[in-house]
Formats: C-alpha cells, structure tokens, sequence
C-alpha cells in the first residue's frame, strides 16, 4: 500500500522538508490567531478630571447605551447584585442612534451633557441633564453586547473629577 502523502527528508540532516516545516508554522499561527480573535475584552470607563467629564470607552463589544446616575448613599457600599438600583437617580442617558459602529474602541469620546453625533438623548427628554454636584458619588458606563459592560465611579470634590474606588 502506498502512503497517501509523502514527505521529503532533507538528506543532510534527516528532518522534513521545508514546506512541512511551513505548513506547521502556518497551522500554529492559525491556532493562535483563532483563539486571540474568539477573546472579547470587558468595557472600561475612564474618566478626565475636568467638569462636566468626558468618558472615554475601550474593550470590545458593542455599547447598547451610556448613562450617569447618581448613586444613593445606601448603594455606595453594597456590591452590584445587593443595590437597590430604585434608589439610584438616572441623570443622564443616551442611544445610538445613527452611527457607523457601535463597537466600542470605535466610539467618540462622551462629554457629560453633550451626546456626540449619532447618539439620541432619552433621558432626560428635553433639555441638559443637572449639573453635578460637589461631593455626591456617580456611576458613569452602560451595558455592553458580545462582552461585559463597564462602569465607573465618580466624584466632584472643590469642581474637579475625582474617581471613586467601588466595593
């Protein structure tokens, strides 16, 4: 019976022939590759220390919203499956809308009151959401699709950001 492939041997040093060598290169390579591609990354939320503040996101995934709420002091101390999220205020929320992507790392960077191009503000419906208000704790972030959301935590302390450790 002959093989159905054969594999030349290098006469000089008995090891396969360079293509062999390719060809299993290429199959790692391949085998990386699909297991960094199947990878998504959590959203996170960073924040300037300028007033309003500007988010900014990076991870993967695609934003399904972006609020800011004012955290109630009972809430700042409790993990995120014990708050009673009844007793957080939404000041701030906006949609895409009419944007190219929604994926992430793709989206402009978010000013408190201001929603960039293709984004339609829902709450509040009219009008600028309240100013932020020294010494009160916020939550800035939304719920992602393909991969976890982000969050994060904020204060105004003498008129500048000052993010806050959560529990």
């Amino acid at each position: 019976m002959l093989p159905l492939f054969r594999i030349q041997m290098n006469r000089a040093d008995n090891r396969p022939h360079s293509l062999f060598r390719l060809l299993r290169r290429f199959w790692i390579l391949l085998t990386f590759l699909s297991l960094f591609a199947a990878c998504e990354v959590d959203m996170t939320v960073a924040v300037d220390t300028k007033t309003p503040p500007t988010f900014s996101l990076s991870g993967s995934g695609d934003l399904l919203f972006f609020t800011v709420k004012e955290l109630a002091p009972e809430n700042q101390r409790l993990y995120p499956a014990q708050r009673d999220s009844n007793r957080d205020s939404v000041l701030w929320q906006i949609w895409p809308n009419n944007v190219p992507s929604t994926r992430v790392w793709r989206l402009p960077s978010i000013t408190y009151g201001i929603p960039p191009a293709g984004f339609i503000q829902k709450i509040p419906e009219h009008g600028q959401p309240p100013p932020l208000v020294d010494g009160k704790v916020y939550e800035a972030g939304g719920p992602n699709s393909n991969a976890n959301g982000g969050f994060v935590w904020f204060t105004i302390r003498n008129g500048e950001v000052i993010r806050v450790a959560e529990p």
